[in-house]
């Protein structure tokens, strides 16, 4: 969950991302696990999920880096856009409610997009930029347990 002032707006990066409404500053937590909002499922509940469920999952939803768990994002988390200069990063040094937390990688100024490396948070982004492939593109296979 989102625990920053934010809105959503159209995008120069890709469709709809995250803007900061107030500065944030370094180290500020951005978005937590809050199991109120957000899911978690173990990989396996993909398979009896129908195929609309699992085109949803392959783009809105995060593998996590162990591979063992889907985390179905509930807010606006899922318009954040990827960066490889990113404003914001994983910190799992103090996770909240089972999971590592996203903080603020430097100060992000009022009215600027909230970016993260795919690659920092999510196994299957991970496995392609180790693999030198494209995080996006025709060749992005999905999220199959």
């Amino acid at each position: 969950m989102l625990l920053i002032p934010f809105e959503v707006r159209l995008s120069q990066i890709h469709g709809l991302g995250v803007f900061a409404t107030a500065p944030i500053g370094k180290g500020t937590v951005v978005w937590r696990f809050d199991p109120g909002i957000d899911q978690r499922h173990p990989v396996a509940w993909l398979e009896q999920q129908p195929e609309h469920v699992r085109r949803f999952v392959d783009t809105h939803c995060v593998l996590s880096l162990d591979a063992r768990h889907i985390l179905v994002l509930g807010d606006h988390t899922v318009f954040v856009n990827h960066s490889l200069a990113p404003n914001m990063e994983p910190d799992d040094d103090h996770p909240v409610n089972g999971e590592g937390v996203v903080v603020a990688a430097r100060d992000i100024a009022a009215g600027e997009e909230l970016t993260i490396n795919y690659a920092e948070i999510d196994a299957d982004d991970r496995q392609r930029e180790l693999q030198g492939r494209s995080l996006f593109g025709p060749e992005r296979p999905a999220i199959r347990p």
